[in-house]
């Protein structure tokens, strides 16, 4: 009869202590699914707040862009002046060269 009084107190002795090992294992998931689900969302958050700088600096480079289109435009009309006036600038000086080429020099 020891033996199985014995063997009773082995049993609920290690049945005890399997399910306080049970609880601190389950308590110590439950703290890093707590701790893994913060950081978690800290990190989407932080891909949030990426998102939408990102989302702001498209936004200025659209605006820039378009700013661009229209200071080149302005640049291939000055162009285009500067080719007139280039022009104009060479016939002068080949009429000036024709008749410089004529009139003698003083020496």
């Amino acid at each position: 009869m020891t033996l199985f009084w014995l063997a009773l107190a082995l049993f609920v002795l290690v049945t005890g202590a399997s399910m306080i090992i049970a609880t601190r294992r389950g308590l110590a998931l439950f703290r890093d699914f707590k701790r893994l689900s913060r950081e978690v969302g800290a990190h989407l958050d932080g891909i949030a707040r990426a998102g939408s700088e990102i989302e702001l600096h498209l936004q200025a480079a659209a605006t820039s862009g378009s700013a661009l289109e229209a200071s080149l435009a302005r640049l291939r009309l000055s162009r285009k002046v500067l080719a007139v006036h280039t022009a104009a600038i060479a016939d002068v000086q080949g009429s000036i060269g024709r008749i410089t080429a004529v009139v003698p020099r003083s020496k």
